[in-house]
């Protein structure tokens, strides 16, 4: 064999090798993607198998739920039983002329039997919301499928309920009533009717009354001292006011206008807690405890300085002011008076309303101060209009 053929030979068989391995292969992932198809297909199966068993158990334990629930078994022994509780429900809430019938039954396949009563009345309409509590408070498989409520002329309102009610073909006869609530209801009957009866349809949210002053007042010992509350409704409506707790000895407040009254003849602190309602529906309200200090009135204010029928001061003229041999005199010619009156520096002197001293006299001007005010003069200014304008800078 030369070595041409040498070489074809061994071409020839890494040919056929690399067709056997590719072979081979194949035949691994083939065996490995039906290993995996059948692992998914099997885990799968499983899911839905235990996916079943939990349905199933759910089922049961709403089966066993439903069952307690449920009216008795015997379909004439549940009607029987229902319409009685049915009356007994009617007039323990005042339901007037009531009837309650009960209009047919009907087997639905061989799992329960329903049952359709017809309820008329004349009710209030608290009433009918009580009436709606205790029927949904009762926990019985039934419900009520419609109802209407109209007005009647005597101010009442007529009432008419549809109600079905459910008797599992599984059920015993002898089951016992049901007698705890649904926890599907609101044990408190109060409670219930505050979300239905104070529900405003025609308005925003009522806000409720804000408080825009300060929580501390001062009242005058020995003085009647009326202080008063500075509530605001956002929506503007008439507040009224109480007391939340008994005010101390003293103490009132004008439940219309809140003006609050202290009346004390010894000095003290105390809080009171006021409470504001507003007229709005349904009423909210604030309240605001406030801090009261009964203290001793305020010093008198200084009596008011006598006005003068005629003010010198304000025909009062600086004529001159002297050089003598060490210091200067101010001549100052009183017209009213037809008098000059001669001031050298730290003379007192009162001219009409004004009473003070010359603090300092010079050649050219002469500086006075005269109730707790300094001001200056030149030859010729007037004394009462210099002393005005230094008051009213």
């Amino acid at each position: 064999m030369n070595q041409r053929e040498r070489f074809l030979a061994i071409a020839v068989g890494g040919l056929m090798a690399a067709v056997v391995l590719n072979w081979a292969f194949g035949k691994y992932q083939s065996s490995v993607r039906l290993r995996t198809n059948q692992i998914s297909s099997l885990t799968q199966e499983q899911t839905q198998l235990s996916e079943q068993v939990l349905q199933g158990e759910y089922a049961n334990r709403q089966m066993g739920e439903y069952m307690v629930r449920s009216l008795p078994g015997n379909p004439e022994q549940a009607a029987s039983d229902y319409q009685q509780w049915l009356l007994d429900w009617v007039q323990e809430n005042d339901l007037n002329k009531a009837t309650v019938d009960r209009n047919s039954s009907r087997a639905i396949g061989d799992l329960y039997q329903q049952i359709d009563f017809r309820i008329q009345g004349d009710s209030s309409i608290p009433q009918f919301i009580a009436l709606l509590h205790d029927f949904y408070a009762k926990d019985y498989l039934h419900r009520i499928r419609d109802f209407s409520v109209q007005p009647t002329k005597e101010g009442s309102f007529r009432i008419e309920f549809s109600v079905d009610a459910i008797a599992l073909a599984s059920a015993p006869n002898e089951l016992p009533e049901r007698t705890a609530p649904s926890w599907k209801v609101d044990s408190d009957l109060e409670a219930y009717k505050e979300k239905i009866l104070n529900r405003n349809f025609f308005e925003p949210p009522n806000g409720a009354p804000k408080f825009d002053g300060r929580s501390d007042i001062e009242a005058i010992v020995g003085r009647e001292s009326p202080a008063s509350l500075p509530f605001r409704d956002p929506e503007g409506h008439q507040i009224r006011y109480e007391f939340v707790e008994s005010p101390p000895e003293g103490v009132r407040l004008d439940e219309r206008s809140g003006t609050l009254r202290i009346m004390s003849n010894e000095k003290s602190e105390f809080e009171v807690l006021i409470r504001a309602i507003d007229s709005g529906f349904p009423r909210r309200t604030t309240e605001q405890k406030l801090k009261v200090r009964v203290v001793d009135p305020p010093p008198p204010p200084p009596p008011p300085k006598p006005k003068l029928a005629f003010d010198d001061s304000n025909q009062t003229v600086l004529t001159a002011l002297v050089q003598g041999r060490n210091e200067s005199t101010a001549w100052l010619n009183i017209r009213t008076k037809a008098m000059t009156v001669k001031l050298r520096r730290g003379d007192e002197f009162e001219i009409g309303r004004l009473k003070g001293t010359v603090v300092e006299a010079t050649p050219q001007y002469v500086t006075f101060e005269a109730d707790g005010i300094r001001f200056t003069l030149e030859p010729g200014d007037n004394l009462g209009e210099a002393a005005k304008r230094a008051e009213d800078p």
